[in-house]
């Protein structure tokens, strides 16, 4: 034991020593801080765009309140759906959505007007008369959307089926919904 004792402090004022004469050296000197320059890299590649379909992979970043939230190609809507957009440029644009009345909730409610709002301005209405699928394309005003801040699309049905077990409304299937040029 006191033979390892002796070697370490041997290696110790050996090593140390060295080490300590290793960090001695010139000064760098001085550089003057390089020019700066701004990269334009664009949009935010994970924000919220014109559009969204109900199955791709983000499709939650643009629900703001009362769509399903489980993944698939048609989420229901129930009471006031809402979703959120950004546009790259203001005019120009028209609101599209991709909608759909199943049967089973159709025999219950029968025809069911569907109003589509744009910052709670009232776009347009959609009288759906029988189940199936249904699709909105509706010129959007110029200087209705402004580029850049969040644009809020709301939905509003005036029949809606009431669940008998745990009281959700549902008033439509959704598949997509924003805005195209």
């Amino acid at each position: 034991m006191l033979a390892w004792r002796s070697v370490l402090s041997r290696l110790f004022l050996a090593v140390i020593p060295s080490l300590m004469l290793g960090g001695c050296g010139r000064e760098t000197g001085w550089y003057p801080v390089p020019a700066q320059q701004s990269l334009d890299l664009g949009g935010d590649p994970d924000g919220v765009g014109p559009a969204v379909k109900m199955s791709d992979a983000d499709a939650d970043d643009y629900i703001v309140r009362d769509i399903g939230y489980s993944p698939g190609t048609w989420r229901w809507a129930f009471r006031h759906p809402e979703l959120r957009f950004r546009v790259p440029r203001g005019d120009g644009w028209r609101l599209v959505a991709d909608i759909a009345i199943p049967e089973v909730t159709f025999r219950v409610t029968g025809a069911a007007g569907i109003s589509y709002f744009v910052d709670g301005r009232r776009l347009g209405m959609i009288r759906c008369d029988h189940a199936g699928q249904y699709a909105i394309d509706k010129p959007v005003p110029n200087g209705w959307l402004i580029a850049g801040p969040y644009i809020h699309v709301s939905f509003d049905a005036d029949r809606r089926w009431i669940s008998p077990d745990d009281g959700a409304e549902l008033s439509f299937l959704v598949s997509r919904v924003g805005f195209e040029p």
